[in-house]
């Protein structure tokens, strides 16, 4: 089998068949249980699907076959760098390491099914239904409890939901949701107020998740940084810096139905593990030392045996995001253009990857709400053209443009980083890169905009957990110049797209409420009106609105996409796991063949 041409296939059949599933759920009748299978080799959809949210699920997704047993009781993980942190209030640090805490430890507000993409109720919740247009009720799961023995309740659950909801938060909910505040109706029912209309609430609230209140309130932030004690699957049992992870199968834990991704673990013993060599991942797993890495990249698919590869999408672009809204030449709209004419992304994807990736304009694909094939298509490689813009916009060499950059969070990352660098420098842009330790650059993608607005926030004597901003806090936030901490000119990042749909990228990363924007315009009718306006859409409407957004987006170029990322997971052929649409690997739903 010619393995690198099974998995160019692979990935355009499980993107096409992605879109293919929410055209399906959408608004239609829950679907029959039906074992998972792999996704068919089937063409890109030509037309973009727009479901609306789906109202009290039931979860009717593949249960997991009581009868099965698993030949071995301890698994190891490998993934390419380190956590930042576990607690599921902070930055965990990159997605593809994000499951240490989100899909084991946690058990989110809501989840999306790794079969049929459908939105399913956890080990948190039973179900919901819209109270209004900005409002959603939640059904709690009783008998839970969180792994220190706390009970799970609407008290119990508030905590946390203030948390996420807060527009100071750290998390990895808030840019999805939104903000939000709620309210206890009764012991298990909370109702979810969010501050502008959300009619896809459950459709963005999988990253929510939940942290023992009373172990929070009694645990100082630097001590409860490295431990999350929620109600998952599994428990902390210890963080031993630089070196593993260790957990242990939750022997209280509370399915959630026959849902296969809830249920009790088969795996007792869980251990994480970091390396950032893909071929040191993929030797560990031939040796035996490893039971899954991930991403050990295209170079490693000849080097493993076919029953030692699986292939995923890690829902991601690989971009380079770009401050817009204080370097002196990054403000200018034909200088970013320059920089998208001056990269020859089809040379980067034949040489570092094989020609096994499609080279993007966006940060999403067709197929996901507010995506056409114009507004996703790659930007020409057209250096002289580059040259031209930078003259129209009068560049100055002088601003320097510096990029950050992981070195292991993206197979050939650090290739990718020295390709930009002399693309750029070929058409006159003073550029250069630096690698960084991942928590560094955690901490200054996330130091945009956004920071600089609540920095107005705090510095007028309001609350920036609880205030909203105006209007007038926003202008004042752009014309600041800068965050009271070390930002970015550019810097590597991979906007992921679970939810389909483009409001999650425009909460994101236009959004100048948003800590890691770097796009603001707060003007009357312009982009940040246009969001609110789109995220309070449903159906055909949000389609349109997000595609205005999206090509705005894509012609002034925001950010620098380049390429899908594809994941390549080096694997024990006994496992028996299936890939998701995302990188999420939730161990409770594996085991081990004889």
């Amino acid at each position: 089998m010619n393995r690198k041409r099974y998995f160019s296939t692979w990935i355009v059949g499980l993107l096409a068949l992605s879109a293919l599933l929410i055209v399906a759920c959408g608004g239609a009748a829950e679907p029959e249980p039906a074992a998972p299978a792999e996704p068919a080799a089937v063409g890109q959809p030509t037309a973009t699907p727009v479901p609306d949210a789906t109202a009290t699920p039931a979860p009717t997704a593949t249960p997991l076959a009581e009868d099965v047993s698993t030949a071995q009781d301890s698994i190891v993980l490998v993934v390419p760098e380190e956590p930042v942190n576990l607690n599921s209030f902070l930055s965990i640090g990159a997605a593809l390491n994000a499951s240490v805490t989100r899909s084991n430890l946690q058990d989110p507000l809501t989840w999306q099914s790794g079969d049929d993409l459908r939105i399913v109720p956890t080990g948190a919740t039973t179900g919901w239904e819209q109270i209004d247009e900005d409002t959603w009720r939640f059904t709690l799961r009783q008998g839970v409890k969180f792994h220190n023995g706390e009970a799970f309740n609407a008290d119990a659950a508030l905590p946390s939901l203030t948390d996420n909801g807060s527009p100071a938060s750290e998390g990895g909910s808030i840019n999805y949701t939104g903000p939000h505040t709620s309210v206890k109706v009764d012991d298990y029912t909370v109702d979810i107020n969010c501050q502008d209309a959300c009619p896809i609430f459950p459709n963005t609230s999988f990253f929510l998740g939940f942290e023992a209140p009373e172990w929070l309130a009694a645990t100082t932030e630097e001590d409860r940084a490295g431990t999350s004690i929620g109600f998952g699957p599994y428990k902390q049992v210890e963080w031993t810096p630089g070196v593993k992870i260790t957990q242990e199968a939750y022997e209280d834990y509370v399915p959630a139905g026959d849902h296969f991704e809830f249920q009790k673990p088969k795996i007792q013993n869980v251990e994480w593990q970091w390396r950032g060599e893909p071929t040191v991942i993929s030797a560990m797993v031939q040796a035996g030392e490893a039971d899954i890495g991930w991403d050990v990249g295209v170079e490693q698919i000849e080097a493993l045996s076919a029953e030692q590869l699986r292939f995923g999408s890690s829902a991601e672009t690989y971009t380079l995001q770009i401050d817009t809204a204080w370097h002196p030449e990054l403000r200018k709209k034909e200088v970013r253009q320059a920089i998208a004419h001056a990269v020859n992304c089809p040379e980067l994807v034949d040489t570092l990857y094989a020609g096994l990736t499609t080279c993007r304009g966006n940060i999403i694909w067709p197929g996901i709400i507010g995506a056409t094939e114009a507004n996703t298509a790659p930007y020409e490689y057209n250096p002289e053209l580059s040259r031209q813009l930078l003259q129209q916009a009068n560049y100055n060499p002088e601003n320097k443009i510096t990029l950050i950059s992981r070195g292991v969070r993206v197979a050939k990352q650090t290739e990718i980083s020295e390709a930009v660098h002399a693309y750029l420098n070929d058409v006159g842009i003073n550029f250069e890169f630096q690698i960084v330790e991942p928590s560094i650059r955690s901490a200054r993608s996330k130091c945009a905009v956004g920071k600089a607005l609540l920095d107005i926030i705090e510095e007028s004597g309001r609350d920036p957990e609880t205030t909203e901003a105006t209007r007038e806090d926003m202008v004042a936030a752009v014309d600041k110049g800068h965050a009271s901490c070390e930002g970015f000119h550019m810097i590597g990042n991979q906007p992921s797209n679970e939810t389909l749909d483009f409001g999650r990228q425009v909460r994101y990363y236009m959004n100048c409420t948003s800590t890691r924007s770097s796009v603001c315009d707060p003007a009357p009718g312009g982009i940040q009106d246009q969001i609110d306006e789109a995220l309070a859409s449903s159906g055909q409407e949000r389609q349109d609105r997000l595609e205005v957004l999206a090509d705005r987006f894509r012609d002034e170029v925001f950010m620098l996409p380049l390429f899908d990322l594809p994941v390549v997971y080096a694997v024990n052929p006994k496992l028996q796991w299936t890939p998701r649409l995302d990188p999420a690997i939730r161990v409770s739903g594996m085991w081990f063949e004889e």
